[in-house]
């Protein structure tokens, strides 16, 4: 069995990869989320306002 912090582990190092190229981490810089097969509902990202691009004060 795989302890769950290697999983955690994970998760953090695609999140500063993602930094690093600067692009948002919770977006991967769409700037958007959306729900549903077809984007029916679509929200701005709160933690790059919109723009996809990384903020580094987290």
């Amino acid at each position: 069995m795989v302890p769950l912090t290697f999983f955690g582990n994970l998760k953090e190092k695609r999140r500063e990869k993602k930094i690093q190229r600067g692009i948002c981490p919770d977006c991967s810089g769409r700037g958007f989320f959306s729900s549903g097969f077809e984007s029916v509902h679509i929200e701005d990202c709160n933690t790059c306002l919109g723009t996809g691009k990384a903020i580094r004060d987290f």
